[in-house]
């Protein structure tokens, strides 16, 4: 049997390596590390190491760009998610989903106690479903494709159709 607990996923991304940055640091270096990583959001450390916030790509929409705020120039401190949401690694992917959905996030710290085990997203648990799922999951993603399939073709029917029943000039 699959496991199905934070734990995995943690495991499975390589749970060693986390992505970390002083709040002091501007937003324009996190973002930097954010795109060479190819990561959505990155862990806030304070100056006493202990876990200050996360800074996510929607923190950089809400907080930085849409108020017109210089990233090179702010402090990742000033627009930080701090009220951070946390789950044990025992917790079971389908109870931090639901977390997730009821309470808006898309990221969740790992922690056992004081030990920050990683940070997760809905996008990292939704691939480890799919591919550890014992199969749960395989008959609605062979239905979406079917579905995708199939709205494809009508779609270009529907553009054939059109262009053989238009007027010629």
């Amino acid at each position: 049997m699959a496991d199905l607990t934070i734990a995995s996923v943690v495991r499975d991304k390589g749970g060693d390596h986390m992505f970390v940055i002083p709040a002091a640091t501007s937003v324009a270096e996190a973002v930097e590390m954010m795109v060479a990583n190819e990561i959505g959001a990155v862990l806030v450390m304070t100056e006493d190491g202990l876990v200050g916030g996360i800074f996510t790509e929607r923190d950089l929409l809400v907080r930085v760009v849409h108020p017109g705020l210089d990233p090179g120039k702010t402090p990742l401190s000033l627009v930080m998610t701090r009220d951070v949401r946390f789950v044990s690694p025992g917790t079971t992917i389908e109870a931090a989903l639901a977390l997730m959905h009821v309470q808006r996030h898309r990221h969740l710290l790992v922690m056992d106690g004081p030990r920050v085990h990683g940070l997760v997203s809905m996008r990292d648990l939704a691939y480890h479903l799919i591919r550890h799922g014992e199969g749960r999951f395989e008959s609605a993603l062979r239905a979406a494709s079917q579905t995708e399939s199939a709205l494809r073709a009508a779609s270009q029917t529907e553009s054939a159709l059109r262009a053989a029943n238009s007027p010629e000039e």
